[in-house]
């Protein structure tokens, strides 16, 4: 779905799990700091597998389970994401 080469990639998943975050836990999307942890808003252990089941479909790629509690907020979920995404469209060639 998405290039590995693209600049905008960050920007692109971290709006996507801003917007995904506001629509489950019915809040705005603009009171969605990317710095402050997911679990601030509400954000809890079945969210967070249905986030990243998700998350999984979009880019493709399986994520470990334990990656929301050891990257808790949306700026970091992203830069591990983005990092995953780089390292497997390399492996693919």
């Amino acid at each position: 779905m998405y290039d590995s080469g693209s600049s905008d990639l960050r920007t692109e998943l971290q709006e996507w799990i801003c917007v995904y975050l506001a629509e489950e836990l019915r809040i705005p999307v603009g009171s969605i700091d990317p710095t402050e942890p997911m679990s601030a808003y509400g954000l809890d252990s079945v969210r967070a597998i249905m986030l990243l089941a998700d998350v999984e479909e979009r880019v493709g790629f399986e994520i470990d389970p334990n990656a929301l509690w050891e990257f808790p907020t949306v700026a970091s979920f992203t830069d591990l994401l983005v990092d995953q995404f780089t390292e497997t469209a390399q492996a693919a060639g």
